[in-house]
């Protein structure tokens, strides 16, 4: 049994011996660890099995309480424990997916703004133009790593934010979550450890039970975010090959990570030789005056794998994303050739058309003063 494993057996006990009554708080987690003498991280773990018991809930900037009546196990809160085997969670997502269908039903499950807030006529008429001269070459001049022009646009569009990523670095691919599910292929194997956020986008964790992975879910707060000491402690304790993270406007939580944040986020990973995935779907549609930086403006040692999409921004139907694999790009490539083999010739050629107007840049500025 691990240590995380018998202080939650220790506190169940207390419950039941009647040390601690329903409704009372429990010591806050640095309490426990300083009675205890257990590390931060491990005490976290000992209280998420609890509360995925039905034990203990945790009220937000409260702490965490006995359980007044038995709670209901929820396939969702099981799959942010940490545990040796496959998360299990595709099966709860697929079913909540399949109920959106409704018309009558707002999907929060899938976070996208109004589709009456993109530009659809023109981007049709870019892709009826594209359809006229598209040629048999088309589809293998558009093969991994994907159209020339499409990469050269987004390396600008790096460029701009000061972020210096060549065009042979970056994969399209279709969507923000293939990229993700490449890039996590890319630098793990089945039975690694992946550090997730709690609570963390589902996506996350379907790549986590396909590939067979195993989640490492780090407290994460509304405001200020992923706990990086706790972080530090789990990269201590377990062999992690990965970090998933969104760092802009995550989803479900909505915090931006600040640069003084990111800046140590990327060190310190750098430091424990773990990669991070970053989730970026969401840069576009910042609040602010400026655009916030990615985690990758503090990458000198290619440590992260950015990827972004068209999708949360543009246009969802066409499925355009892309990751800044640096030296993993040309797995990624080969990775992506055995799956989907490519991304879709029209709609990356139509893309191309379409920022070739210069309209982009105006229509994400009235999108963002819309939202």
């Amino acid at each position: 049994m691990k240590k995380y494993q018998r202080l939650a057996e220790q506190i169940r006990e207390q419950i039941a011996s009647g040390v601690w009554q329903p409704g009372d708080r429990l010591p806050s987690l640095r309490e426990q660890v300083a009675s205890s003498g257990m590390s931060f991280m491990t005490v976290g773990h000992a209280y998420q099995l609890l509360e995925s018991q039905g034990r203990i809930i945790a009220r937000p900037q409260s702490g965490y309480y006995v359980a007044p009546h038995p709670v209901c196990r929820s396939v969702a809160t099981a799959a942010h424990v940490i545990r040796d085997e496959a998360v299990d969670i595709n099966t709860y997502i697929f079913e909540m997916l399949q109920a959106s269908r409704d018309t009558s039903v707002v999907p929060f499950a899938s976070a996208f703004p109004d589709p009456r807030l993109f530009p659809l006529p023109q981007l049709n008429r870019s892709l009826a133009q594209v359809s006229k001269t598209a040629t048999a070459m088309s589809v293998i001049e558009n093969l991994p790593p994907g159209n020339a022009e499409l990469r050269y646009a987004i390396a600008r569009r790096y460029a701009q934010q000061g972020i210096t990523v060549s065009p042979d670095e970056i994969v399209i691919t279709a969507g923000a979550l293939e990229a993700l599910n490449l890039s996590l292929q890319a630098v793990t194997a089945p039975g690694d450890w992946v550090v997730v956020e709690n609570p963390c986008f589902y996506g996350a964790l379907q790549a986590l039970e396909r590939l067979r992975l195993k989640a490492l879910s780090i407290p994460t707060d509304v405001k200020e975010g992923i706990d990086l000491m706790a972080l530090e402690q789990a990269l201590q304790e377990y062999p992690v090959k990965a970090c998933w993270l969104m760092t802009n406007s995550q989803n479900p939580l909505g915090f931006t990570l600040s640069a003084e944040k990111k800046a140590r986020l990327v060190a310190l990973l750098t430091h424990h030789n773990v990669t991070l995935i970053e989730d970026d779907v969401y840069s576009e549609l910042y609040f602010g005056r400026e655009k916030p930086l990615p985690a990758k403006a503090w990458d000198r040692d290619d440590t992260v794998l950015h990827c972004s999409s068209f999708s949360k921004c543009l246009v969802p139907g066409f499925r355009i994303g892309w990751v800044a694999g640096g030296s993993h790009a040309r797995q990624i490539q080969r990775l992506q050739l055995m799956s989907t083999l490519s991304t879709s010739s029209p709609m990356q050629l139509a893309l191309v058309d379409y920022l070739s107007t210069r309209r982009y840049d105006a229509h994400l500025r009235r999108l963002r003063r819309q939202l």
